[in-house]
């Protein structure tokens, strides 16, 4: 039995691959690039703190100076009692959630001069209603 010989590719046989080639490749990349578009993700950059800088005023005690060690946010209100909307921000914070340093803590404060005050990390954020102080809450306990 023989053997066939090989014979050197020719010029429009070379052609014909990078055609090919070149034509799956844009295909590819195509593909690639229509996910992409749809794809509505994105990364998050270092994000701005809110708040200002909590210089001790008002005071806590004790006790809540060790919940906010834990991580907690501790939101001081000046009414009593408590507005429902205020206490939607402490929904389900169970002792265990306390423990681990992921509850609103609510306590009262009647020399605040806005309604509200959350305190976390060394940051406090004043605001007349909870929808001024949420995006504080939400940025220390995370989403």
């Amino acid at each position: 039995m023989r053997r066939p010989r090989l014979r050197r590719p020719r010029i429009r046989d070379i052609l014909g691959f990078l055609v090919s080639f070149v034509i799956a490749l844009i295909g590819a990349v195509g593909v690639i690039l229509f996910f992409e578009s749809r794809d509505e993700s994105q990364l998050e950059g270092p994000r701005e703190e809110p708040g200002e800088v909590y210089r001790g005023e008002p005071v806590l005690s004790p006790g809540l100076e060790d919940a906010l060690a834990k991580g907690n946010v501790v939101v001081l209100h000046r009414d009593s009692p408590v507005a429902a909307e205020t206490a939607e921000l402490a929904e389900g914070a169970g002792p265990r959630l306390r423990d681990i340093g992921l509850a609103v803590l609510l306590e009262p404060e009647p020399t605040l001069e806005a309604a509200l005050a959350a305190i976390a990390d060394g940051r406090i954020q004043v605001g007349d209603s909870p929808d001024e102080i949420r995006n504080f809450v939400d940025f220390h306990l995370g989403p």
